[in-house]
């Protein structure tokens, strides 16, 4: 009789009794024979059971996809539809890796390394990218160049801490609505650009008033990017003030004083 008990199984399949009887718990493995004195008994059927979940496993599957595909009768899903799955899930996360090491690349083609320096895309930033689209995007970068460095950072600083979690729901709205509405959002380059035009005036030049007025009768003429201003609830004290604590860090005193008048204005013109 080509049969052997568990424990030369175990020494065979270089496995453990905790993970053959487990295996056997979940059905991964059939109940095999008994000897007379009541041992269990393994033959090439069970050894062949256990090199097909030995190859499964260094593919990446679980226990539970291994089941779907040499037989699960309660999930039966094809083979194919199994390592299909797995497939899509590998591509995954292989973007991931390639992500990260565009990030560590970016840092070390820096002089000075600093790992709490925004050297790459914040997520909120990439999300919006990628549904502008490269076209639209190469345009924000080549119309604004200090104001599209800037958003990058000023989103970093909103996806590094826990400030509101519905700011990306806020930008992914902006960004569609900018990307099915290109005549508004040469519009918004425009004023972008103008934008960037101020940031270095000192910051009680009337223009930054001017400004200010003209860019809140703008948005105003944008439904959508209008509601969106007046949805978003501002941040309550002292989350407000460490916030622009930390933007102050990112744009000039010009820039500061035309976001709070801005909002003024938008605000004045509901009432």
């Amino acid at each position: 009789m080509n049969k052997i008990q568990i424990g030369d199984f175990i020494k065979l399949t270089g496995s453990t009794l905790k993970t053959i009887n487990y295996y056997h718990k979940i059905g991964l493995l059939a109940e095999p024979e008994r000897s007379a004195g009541g041992y269990r008994l393994y033959g090439p059927e069970e050894l062949n059971r256990m090199r097909s979940i030995k190859h499964l496993k260094s593919l990446g599957l679980d226990l539970k996809q291994i089941k779907e595909i040499t037989g699960d009768l309660k999930n039966p899903r094809t083979s194919r539809e199994v390592l299909e799955s797995l497939r899509s899930e590998s591509l995954n996360e292989m973007k991931i890796l390639e992500e990260r090491l565009a990030k560590i690349d970016a840092l070390l083609q820096e002089d000075d390394l600093q790992p709490d320096e925004d050297k790459t895309a914040s997520p909120s930033f990439q999300m919006i990218t990628e549904i502008l689209g490269a076209d639209q995007t190469e345009s924000y970068a080549q119309t604004c160049p200090e104001i599209y460095d800037q958003h990058r950072k000023l989103y970093g600083i909103l996806d590094d801490f826990q400030w509101d979690e519905r700011h990306q729901d806020g930008f992914r709205t902006l960004a569609d609505y900018f990307k099915t509405h290109p005549e508004q959002y040469q519009l918004a380059l425009e004023s972008g650009a103008r934008w960037q035009e101020i940031s270095h005036l000192e910051e009680d030049d009337p223009k930054i008033e001017a400004f200010a007025r003209e860019s809140a009768v703008l948005v105003n003429n944008m439904p959508p990017v209008k509601e969106l201003y007046r949805a978003n609830p501002r941040m309550k004290p002292p989350l407000d003030n460490l916030y622009q604590d930390m933007v102050a860090g990112v744009l000039t005193p010009a820039q500061i004083r035309y976001q709070k008048l801005f909002k003024k204005f938008l605000q004045s013109q509901d009432e």
